[in-house]
């Protein structure tokens, strides 16, 4: 884009989708006041399109849709942001869109898309003249260091960056990995069967299932629904409202056979519906009370300190003060005790379940209505069903309910606990990119939030109500919780792990949950609608191979064995490599949701804190 005149500092951003993006934001933001007019080389490299990347591009399938609402999605740091650099105020992705919004609130992901892309190309067109823009439409497939030695870890020396386009390698001084999530091999299946993912729903791949043939399918979250949208609407079969209002499905006859299950066994509970306008509204917290970063730290610096045991009550007690208290306000002809005494007994027993228990048993008088997250966690736990049918009609009825839990009159109180979840993971999340967590911490934080994923990361309302009309048509089978996969090969045999019932017809898929006894369900096809887990050793990437295959990247492992994320400094991000030496001249910023105006997001303040080091060696 720009002749290369005279020295400057080479800075090179890999991956330019949203975090990549703000990233940039942040730099060009505080160049002025940290750089001045000394001239600075800013390098982006993506073979998609910055801003949008590979999850947000804009030609996908209308039918994707996000599943935060629009009016909740921000990529400028308002004057809530507190950092060091300037804040760059701007519109929300429904303030800026002039598409129509699904289910009301939700942008389809191409919109989102263009958001992101005009974001970019915004910023960058705003730049400082000292800033001089290069982007490369390519992947860079490794970074070799230009010292003799050819390793500086302590960020002296310089990089060359190599691409798979043919262009010239460059120099850059620092590197920023932004790739978001990584795509790993699948694992090998026997010959005549297929397996579609682990990763985004791939439209290509879908395509290819015939009309009519069964699927068995692994994961029930967000990957799940998008691959309905595309096997269905996608294959020509319309959903219709009958008179009462309930949704039906009008099926093309071009659509697979979904045969669909997980370790739960049920799918993400949708996100709460919107409160109509002149509905009453308990307004949310505008911190958490127990679960505080403060306070969370505090417990985590202790010495022998466990995060299960010294932080997840703080979180617990969040959720619960959270739920009672949209509870007593929304619906108090279902309480028998006021608020205040509530309230005041509540903050004494934050950290003694048993006492808390019983506080909830005097003042709820209904089991459903206290909080019960092993319940919320494990809807199907301990049941058995006797079989097939008998566990469709108890799972649409479980749909059911939760569908008119979250968009009823009474969502309030589930509202008022996704809105707790998303407040404590930002507390925790904030914890570990500052820092204060280490490997063991973030493990535990980890499991334990699954938890929180589950109930408050699900799709639109309608997508769940299509749900439930794709099973009531048929379309969807559900397994059953526990879900175990086997590839069989011709012979009958259990690919990989010993022997099984010999397979009628060639190699097949089976399916099974032990809730359901002597219920299996078969097919070539596969469809494992998840995103991988990471898993360094099985990574596509081909920089993140180099790099692992020479040490300078590590797997960070934890006392109980488990490994997979990469072994990073600290607040700074650097990676640590196998040897124990910290790279401070490269960055791993890793995925992250998009964040909510006006709320402060740690978002943006890492990234702020990032940029800034950037300009400064920091």
């Amino acid at each position: 884009m720009n002749d290369h005149t005279g020295p400057a500092r080479s800075l090179c951003i890999i991956g330019c989708g949203p975090r990549g993006a703000s990233i940039v934001e942040r730099i060009l933001a505080n160049v002025p006041a940290l750089y001045g007019d000394r001239p600075l080389d800013l390098h982006i490299v993506d073979p998609y399109p910055p801003g949008a990347g590979r999850t947000w591009r804009t030609g996908q399938s209308g039918l994707l849709w996000m599943n935060s609402a629009a009016e909740q999605v921000t990529m400028y740091p308002d004057e809530s942001v507190e950092c060091d650099g300037p804040p760059r105020p701007g519109p929300t992705t429904a303030g800026w869109l002039d598409a129509p919004l699904h289910d009301g609130a939700y942008a389809a992901r191409r919109d989102q898309g263009r958001y992101l892309r005009h974001f970019f190309a915004t910023v960058t067109r705003e730049r400082p003249a000292s800033v001089r823009l290069y982007v490369h439409r390519a992947r860079v497939t490794d970074l070799r260091r230009t010292t003799a030695d050819g390793a500086a870890p302590d960020g002296r020396g310089r990089q060359q960056v190599i691409l798979d386009s043919g262009e010239p390698p460059f120099l850059a001084d620092r590197v920023v990995f932004a790739q978001g999530h990584t795509e790993t091999l699948a694992a090998p299946v026997p010959a005549g069967l297929t397996r579609i993912g682990p990763g985004p729903a791939d439209a290509e791949a879908l395509e290819r299932i015939p009309a009519g043939a069964p699927v068995v399918v692994r994961g029930l979250g967000l990957v799940f629904i998008d691959c309905l949208a595309l096997l269905t609407e996608g294959r020509g079969g319309r959903f219709t409202r009958t008179r009462d209002g309930a949704l039906r499905y009008l099926p093309s006859g071009r659509e697979p056979r979904l045969y669909a299950g997980s370790r739960r066994g049920v799918p993400l509970p949708p996100k709460p519906a919107k409160p109509a306008p002149a509905a009453p509204a308990t307004a949310p917290a505008a911190a958490p009370r127990f679960a505080t970063v403060d306070a969370c730290r505090a417990r985590l610096y202790r010495p022998g300190a466990s995060f299960a045991r010294d932080a997840w009550p703080l979180v617990v007690a969040e959720l619960g003060w959270c739920h009672y208290r949209a509870l007593f306000a929304e619906q108090p002809a279902r309480t028998r005790m006021s608020w205040q005494d509530f309230d005041a007994q509540y903050a004494v027993l934050i950290t003694d379940a048993d006492r808390l228990a019983k506080l909830a048993r005097a003042a709820v008088p209904d089991p459903a209505d206290r909080l019960d997250l092993d319940r919320l966690a494990a809807p199907l736990a301990g049941l058995r069903f006797a079989g097939t049918e008998d566990l469709q009609r108890q799972l649409r009825g479980h749909l059911a309910e939760v569908l008119q839990r979250r968009t009823g009159p009474a969502r309030g109180v589930d509202t008022a606990l996704v809105d707790a979840l998303q407040r404590v993971g930002s507390v925790i999340e904030e914890l570990w990119r500052s820092g204060g967590l280490d490997a063991h911490h973030v493990a535990a934080a980890l499991r334990h939030f699954a938890l929180g994923t589950y109930l408050s990361s699900g799709p639109p309302p309608l997508r769940a109500a299509q749900l439930l009309a794709l099973a009531e048509a048929g379309i969807v089978t559900f397994v059953g919780p526990e879900m175990r996969v086997v590839a069989l090969d011709g012979d009958g045999d259990e690919a990989g792990d010993g022997a099984g019932e010999r397979a009628p017809g060639g190699a097949v898929f089976r399916a099974s949950s032990p809730a359901v006894p002597g219920a299996v369900h078969e097919a070539a096809v596969l469809l494992d609608a998840r995103l991988a887990a990471p898993d360094p050793d099985r990574v596509t990437d081909p920089l993140l191979r180099a790099l692992l295959s020479r040490g300078e990247l590590a797997q960070e492992h934890t006392e109980d064995g488990a490994g997979g994320m990469l072994h990073l400094s600290g607040a700074g991000l650097h990676p640590v490599d196998a040897y124990g030496a910290v790279h401070r001249d490269r960055i791993i910023a890793g995925p992250a949701q998009f964040p909510r105006p006006h709320t402060n997001a740690v978002y943006f303040r890492q990234n702020d804190a990032l940029a800034r080091g950037l300009l400064t060696d920091g």
